[in-house]
């Protein structure tokens, strides 16, 4: 991909004979674990789905809008991130690999919920968690409202949305999280 072949050229410039970059990013790892869907819990996505799709049940938007929303969101893989410097001769000239590696990132809120350390109800821990994932994706949901809409008619609908979401999440917390996946990459410059 031509963003991450720019980043490495980038780096490789700035950097001077043994120095390091280490890049940490969103990933898909091995077990196909990404962002708000690893093997803990219910898929943040499909929880997206859910409550959006309730915004039709409810009479708030029609099919176009239901499917009018996308995220175009492309996690890369360990080998594709690889890919960037043993298919290109200049940066591997430049750059190499000391280490790489994937890890899950537990979501924090969740943990601290099930540990019993937020002393939470499962509302409370609603309304704390569900705006860390409105903090990004809003703008998202938004998008896929007509444009014939004023915004005061859209943001009524996004209000509900995001209520649906949180009532979701109030039935069972324990399940509802947002896990981060990385690969951590360390580079050196040769």
């Amino acid at each position: 991909a031509k963003d991450w072949k720019a980043i490495l050229e980038a780096r490789a410039k700035e950097l001077v004979p043994g120095g390091r970059f280490v890049c940490v990013n969103f990933c898909k790892n091995s077990d196909g674990y990404f962002l708000g869907q690893t093997d803990v819990g219910e898929s943040m996505w499909d929880s997206f789905q859910t409550s959006w799709d309730q915004l039709m049940e409810q009479g708030l938007i029609d099919e176009e809008e239901r499917l009018g929303v996308s995220f175009p969101n492309y996690y890369r893989t360990k080998d594709e991130f690889l890919e960037g410097i043993q298919n290109d001769k200049d940066i591997a000239k430049q750059l190499k690999i000391v280490s790489i590696e994937e890890r899950v990132v537990r979501c924090p809120y969740r943990e601290l919920y099930v540990s019993g350390k937020s002393n939470k109800s499962p509302r409370e821990y609603a309304e704390w968690f569900v705006p860390t994932t409105k903090t990004w994706s809003h703008s998202t949901f938004k998008s896929g409202l007509k444009s014939t809409r004023s915004e005061d008619e859209k943001e009524e609908i996004m209000e509900q949305f995001w209520e649906n979401y949180m009532r979701l999440v109030t039935k069972n917390p324990e399940v509802h999280g947002m896990d981060y996946v990385h690969v951590y990459i360390v580079f050196e410059k040769i």
